[in-house]
C-alpha cells in the first residue's frame, strides 16, 4: 500500500502519467509518439483536474463522460444503477433483485436520470446525440477512463459498459487510488488498469489519498474546460 497522499488531483494526474512511465516506458512513448491513436475520458466532476494534469504530460486529448446514478425512490442517496451521458443504462442487479420495485418505478427513476445527465450536458454546452462523435473518439483507439479515485468502482464500470458499445482498440482505466478488491472487480473488465495508491484498507475512502479534500464544483469543471488545451470541446 502506498500511504503517500496527493498534494492535489491535478498533481495525482502527472504522478499518474509517470507511473504509467514507470511501468512500461515503451507504452508511455507510445503514447507521446501517437497522442491521436489514444483519447482520455474523465467521469466528473473529480476526474477532470485529474485528466488535466494527466494530458499535460502525455498530450492526449479528453472528453467528460457523465454517469449519474439511478436514485432508490424511497432513499434518494442511494442508487440501484446509473446512466451515462450517451444514455447507456447499467443495474446494480444484485441490489435490484432486493429492492422490489416496479417496473413504472424503474422506469421512472431512469427517465429522472437521464433528464439530470441532459441538464449536465446543457450546462458544459455539449451535444445532446453525441453517438457520432463518440464513434470518432473511441472506434479503434486506446482508450483512458479517469477519475479522482475509486470506491465500490460501480461509476467506472457504467463507464466502461459505455465505452464498449462504440468498439475501442483497448481500454485502460487510471486512477490516483482504489481499494484492492475494486481494482479486482475493474480488471476483468478491460484490458489494464494503472493505479499508484491501492489501499488494503476494510474501511476505504478516496479522500483519504488527498491532503486537501473537497468537492469539485461544476463551476470549476467548467472553468477547467473552458480554458483545456486538451478538452474537445463539441457544442450543441
Amino acid at each position: 500500500m502506498n500511504s503517500t497522499k496527493y498534494k492535489s488531483r491535478f498533481i495525482a494526474g502527472k504522478i499518474l502519467a509517470e507511473f504509467i512511465r514507470s511501468k512500461d516506458e515503451v507504452f508511455c512513448n507510445q503514447i507521446i509518439d501517437n497522442p491521436n491513436g489514444f483519447f482520455c475520458f474523465a467521469i466528473p466532476n473529480g476526474g477532470v483536474p485529474v485528466v488535466e494534469g494527466f494530458s499535460s504530460e502525455l498530450g492526449i486529448n479528453y472528453d467528460i463522460l457523465i454517469v449519474r446514478k439511478i436514485k432508490i425512490p424511497y432513499n434518494t442517496e442511494a442508487g440501484f444503477g446509473a446512466v451515462t451521458t450517451d444514455g447507456t443504462v447499467l443495474f446494480n442487479q444484485s441490489l435490484l433483485n432486493q429492492l422490489n420495485l416496479s417496473e413504472n418505478q424503474i422506469k421512472e427513476s431512469i427517465s429522472t436520470t437521464t433528464e439530470e445527465i441532459k441538464q449536465r450536458i446543457r450546462y458544459y454546452n455539449k451535444i445532446l446525440n453525441p453517438e457520432n462523435l463518440y464513434t470518432t473518439n473511441i472506434q479503434n483507439k486506446n482508450i483512458f477512463i479517469l477519475d479522482d479515485g475509486l470506491a465500490s468502482g460501480f461509476t467506472m464500470l457504467a463507464g466502461i459498459n459505455m465505452i464498449k458499445k462504440y468498439k475501442p482498440k483497448k481500454i485502460y482505466v487510471a486512477v490516483p487510488t482504489a481499494p484492492l478488491r475494486t481494482i479486482k472487480k475493474i480488471e476483468n473488465e478491460i484490458n489494464e488498469i494503472f493505479c499508484p495508491n491501492i489501499r488494503t484498507t476494510v474501511w476505504f475512502a478516496v479522500a483519504d489519498a488527498y491532503e486537501h479534500w473537497y468537492d469539485v464544483p461544476e463551476t470549476e469543471v467548467l472553468e477547467t474546460i473552458k480554458h483545456s488545451k486538451y478538452y474537445r470541446q463539441t457544442m450543441i
